[in-house]
């Protein structure tokens, strides 16, 4: 009979502690919305951002609206990744309080999170007119700037902020990144040098790096890049660049195995095996390279340099056909790229169009393989001192171009210049010590140069690479009668004494 009694009881009780919690917790007790955004802080302060969104929800459906129930709901859903979102809601709230600076600076950022720079820039001059001199404001008004390929302009944003707060530490390093792409580079290096010293962290460590690489200091570049991974072991440009300076410094074991490390640890993108299939083109490893490639264009089929390479590998493997149909759709785009010239140039040689390959070639003589193959195409014109100009120049961009010592080699034995072939097949045996097809060569060679000037200590070591050959695979020396007939020299020479 009295339950009726009983539930309003409970009602009421439960309404006063509603009441005495809303008195509790909100200074202005006229507004009940400052409660909800109270209780909104306190959960976004110990990240229940879900929670604290639901709170800022309900009291969305309060009468009137209230410029911190959306800023706070805006910094919610920043946090729970929900950009666009916060956008929708610091955009309000910057509406409805136009003088709060911390609204515009965060409409801002949430800005430049969904690619609208240009808005993120005009939030930042807002921000900036209510309160001037904000570091903060002037590193994202920067971070807008540089997405905009406005890097000069971000450079100038990026110093403001650092003059009005040195310890601004993500100013300071966006911009050493600007000035580096400023070609500023001492400038950038003194920045990244103070970093380096006082906050080193992955990224500003793999950006000295960088910038080292760029200043063409290998060594150094290859310090910084490892222990950019020290502080990252997921840090994929690092790996990327160990692998190309490697490359660079015609290590292939190390150059492999950083590329190698960044799939082993799932860093796996278009990027990691693009630049993975050019080293591996550089180390004249052609299947390889052409299986990373492919992998690259899977992940991004548009992707014009993964294209580019890929109809350059085809090439160099002579799947000519193959090749061109990649090369005609870079060229549609890119009718001056380097990579699908070089390759044209090679197709020309291969289809005799030597006139046609020597004018593509040419464009670009201070890369190995267009001076190879333009050494290639004097050797076809008889023209002997260019023949031998741009082999040199070959192996002296390349010291491990096996493909260019063998040929400049087997020219120079038809030139009967043995001397000169047996130099460069040193020098490539010390690349490729067990290569068979140098080491024929080189038995040849010596075997000439002991025929004219006769020398027991000649003989033997020339015989020594009959030797090599034969323990490596007797059925792959070309020479057993040049052989005996050295071995019956030696005999005759033991039997006089």
């Amino acid at each position: 009979m009295f339950d009726w009694l009983k539930n309003i009881i409970t009602k009421v009780r439960s309404l006063s502690s509603s009441v005495d919690k809303f008195k509790k917790e909100t200074v202005i007790q006229s507004l009940p919305s400052y409660t909800y955004v109270n209780r909104a802080k306190l959960l976004i302060e110990q990240n229940k951002y879900e929670e604290a969104r639901n709170i800022l929800l309900e009291a969305l459906e309060l009468p009137q609206k209230d410029a911190l129930v959306y800023k706070y709901l805006g910094s919610a859903y920043e946090k729970l990744g929900e950009f666009d979102k916060a956008v929708d809601s610091y955009q309000t709230s910057a509406d409805l309080n136009p003088q709060d600076r911390i609204i515009w600076q965060r409409l801002g950022f949430a800005l430049i999170s969904v690619k609208k720079y240009e808005n993120a820039v005009k939030s930042f001059e807002n921000a900036t007119r209510i309160q001037p001199n904000n570091s903060d404001t002037y590193t994202g008004w920067g971070m807008a700037l540089m997405r905009l390929q406005k890097f000069s302009e971000a450079h100038d944003k990026f110093l403001e902020a650092v003059k009005h707060y040195k310890y601004n530490f993500t100013a300071v390093f966006l911009c050493a990144v600007m000035e580096i792409k400023l070609e500023m580079f001492d400038k950038a290096e003194a920045k990244l040098t103070f970093l380096a010293n006082v906050c080193p962290n992955a990224n500003n460590t793999f950006e000295f790096a960088r910038l080292k690489y760029l200043k063409h200091d290998y060594d150094s570049a290859i310090h910084y890049a490892k222990k950019s991974i020290d502080f990252n072991s997921k840090m994929l440009p690092s790996y990327l660049l160990l692998g190309e300076l490697y490359a660079m410094k015609f290590d292939c074991e190390n150059s492999q195995k950083y590329f190698s490390e960044a799939e082993e640890k799932d860093l796996k993108n278009s990027a990691l095996y693009l630049e993975w299939g050019k080293a591996l083109e550089k180390f004249e490893r052609y299947d390889e390279a052409k299986i990373k490639l492919l992998k690259a264009l899977e992940l991004e089929p548009d992707n014009l340099e993964i294209t580019s390479y890929l109809g350059l590998c085809c090439v160099s493997k002579k799947e000519l056909e193959e090749a061109k149909p990649l090369l005609e759709k870079v060229l549609e785009k890119e009718s001056e790229n380097k990579i699908v010239k070089q390759a044209l140039g090679i197709i020309a040689f291969e289809e005799d169009d030597i006139d046609k390959a020597i004018e593509l070639l040419r464009i670009d003589d201070e890369d190995a393989v267009n001076c190879y193959y333009l050494a290639k195409c004097y050797e076809k014109l008889n023209k002997d001192t260019k023949v031998k100009d741009y082999y040199e120049a070959s192996i002296r961009l390349n010291p491990k171009y096996i493909t260019a010592f063998t040929d400049y080699s087997k020219y120079l034995v038809s030139r009967k210049d043995y001397a000169d072939a047996q130099r460069k097949l040193r020098k490539a045996l010390k690349a490729d010590d067990n290569n068979v097809v140098l080491l024929n060569l080189m038995f040849y060679a010596s075997y000439m140069l002991v025929k004219e000037n006769l020398c027991e200590y000649n003989v033997k070591e020339t015989i020594s690479i009959a030797d090599k050959i034969e323990n490596i695979d007797r059925n792959l020396f070309e020479y057993p009668e040049q052989k005996a007939e050295l071995t019956a020299i030696l005999q005759k020479n033991a039997e006089r004494d």
